[in-house]
């Protein structure tokens, strides 16, 4: 982002640096720029429906730019002066505080004006009573007058900034006409105003949260974060977003819909002591020995394994400030992250980079539907009964599982399977309360990231989710790449430059493990067709 230099007397241009006038000279055409798109963004939202008429932000901008900026320039240079004699330590002009003078002058003038036009309203609602009173009484009538009463004090009419809403938010007293902006959004935009139309650089992230979105809130995130150190730690989005983004993350996902919690990790890695074994009870007799007995412990160990997501967008969408070409872009997002935690919850096989899943830990316990030899539960080719639900649900109540959070985790396929099955006499057995989002009782989620194979066997996971735990360590951390290369799930390799695309990389930081093994059965080769 280009600094600019305060106009001072006798003040020649340092050298290698642009002349002060240079520097004028491109703010106002950066201004001009932001005037006419701020113009018809509200031409846009008004035919939309979204704009109020009479709103002092559609009207024409000034025609002398220029000596608005000289004398925005001018009240800068007495600021930082004063500053600078209270002993704060002051660095280049910036572009934000030029364009503040500029929305204090505008709104100045605009005082001025409503000063200078306002009326007595009270003195006039007076002089309408007095006319009533003396309607068909000439002698008696007052004179009337439009200026304020002696001993009162004119009401001022509400301010109306023509131009200073353009750069800066409303004052906390006007009505705020912006629609609530879902975190998904918020998310969106936040990439884009720091990575892609900022560069990283959270002075021009900033500027633009300003000029394309009017987010104020977002432009004070991104002028904290200016103050950090880059090579400390690099740049993440703003916390107020990532809050809200996990949230909606989690909120999509199998495993929290199911009860799965979340437990912080703030340095990467988390220890969690557990009971293996209690104490027991003994009956004894007077003057005998207590046999003694003493509770065994184990612990769970939570460790940072990253996961990952490169999301490939076309350049014009990126750049595209419409609403939704954020949503599709914050939807792609989030759903390949999400897709990942489910994945690793279930299936992760554990290890130094992924977790260790309810479907793959030796240590739940497995039934294959082949082998039961029960044929009142199932078939030695897997297809089960409507007696098989049920006996996987006695099987892990039986373990003094809470039953708070129990729930069935399966596919589509095998969901449609159990909702057909029937009665000798062709009634629905499950189909009713499975209508309900439940199948004995318990509630269900559908995962297809649960495959069925082409000889239609499949499986399903049944506990309290509860007791799964994720742990995370930052929440999640995004890059995007204007001009890099990267390789798809396919093997192909995409060259940003080339394609005109860009790549938003997705980071978290998280472990799965389950608090309680017993707590979950896994089921498999379950014959679904």
């Amino acid at each position: 982002m280009s600094k600019y230099i305060p106009k001072t007397k006798n003040s020649p241009a340092p050298a290698g640096r642009k002349s002060v006038k240079m520097e004028a000279d491109e703010l106002t055409e950066k201004i001009k720029a932001c005037v006419k798109e701020a113009l018809e963004e509200q031409s846009e939202a008004k035919a939309e429906g979204e704009g109020e008429e009479g709103d002092p932000t559609v009207e024409a901008a000034p025609t002398d730019i220029s000596a608005l900026i000289e004398q925005a320039m001018d009240v800068v240079a007495q600021k930082r002066k004063a500053r600078k004699d209270a002993g704060e330590e002051l660095g280049d002009v910036s572009a934000d505080e030029v364009l503040e003078a500029v929305g204090e002058i505008m709104e100045a003038q605009e005082e001025a004006k409503a000063d200078d036009g306002v009326e007595d309203e009270e003195a006039k609602e007076d002089e309408g009573m007095e006319e009533n009173e003396a309607k068909g009484r000439k002698a008696a009538a007052r004179p009337t007058s439009t200026k304020s009463a002696p001993g009162r004090k004119a009401a001022p009419a509400p301010v109306q900034r023509k131009y200073s809403g353009i750069y800066m938010s409303r004052g906390a007293g006007a009505p705020s006409s912006k629609k609530s902006v879902p975190p998904a959004i918020q998310l969106a935009r936040a990439i884009k105003c720091l990575d892609v139309f900022g560069r990283h650089d959270p002075d021009m992230a900033s500027f633009y949260a300003r000029k394309k979105y009017d987010d104020a809130d977002m432009a004070r995130e991104f002028k904290a974060l200016s103050a950090t150190n880059p090579s400390g730690g690099g740049y993440l989005i703003p916390e107020v977003y990532l809050d809200d983004i996990v949230e909606l993350l989690y909120a999509k996902t199998v495993i929290f819909e199911l009860g799965a919690q979340k437990v912080p990790m703030a340095n990467g890695n988390l220890n969690i002591p557990k009971m293996t074994s209690g104490a027991r009870a003994t009956w004894g007799g007077e003057g005998r020995k207590i046999a003694k007995s003493q509770p065994a412990f184990g612990n769970i160990k939570l460790s940072a394994k990253r996961l990952e997501a490169i999301v490939p967008q076309t350049r014009e969408l990126l750049m595209s400030t419409n609403f939704s070409a954020d949503q599709m872009f914050a939807n792609d997002l989030t759903r390949r992250m999400e897709l990942g935690l489910d994945f690793g919850a279930m299936f992760g096989k554990g290890g130094e980079f992924q977790p260790l899943g309810v479907f793959t830990d030796k240590e739940v316990e497995h039934v294959d539907a082949k082998t039961l030899g029960n044929t009142d539960l199932s078939s030695a080719e897997g297809a089960i009964t409507a007696d098989f639900p049920v006996y996987i649900r006695s099987k892990v109540l039986a373990k003094n599982v809470d039953d708070n959070k129990l729930g069935w985790a399966f596919n589509s396929v095998l969901e449609g399977y159990l909702m057909n099955m029937k009665t000798t006499t062709g009634a629905y057995i499950y189909r009713d309360e499975m209508n309900s989002g439940k199948l004995l009782g318990f509630p269900y989620r559908v995962s297809n990231q649960i495959t069925t194979d082409g000889t239609g066997l499949t499986e399903l996971a049944f506990g309290n989710w509860s007791d799964l735990l994720v742990g995370e360590q930052l929440g999640l951390e995004t890059y995007t790449t204007l001009d890099g290369s990267w390789t798809d799930e396919d093997g192909v390799q995409h060259n940003a430059f080339e394609e005109n695309l860009a790549a938003t990389r997705a980071l978290m930081y998280v472990d799965i493990a389950a608090r309680h093994k017993e707590s979950f059965i896994h089921v498999k080769n379950i014959k679904a067709f």
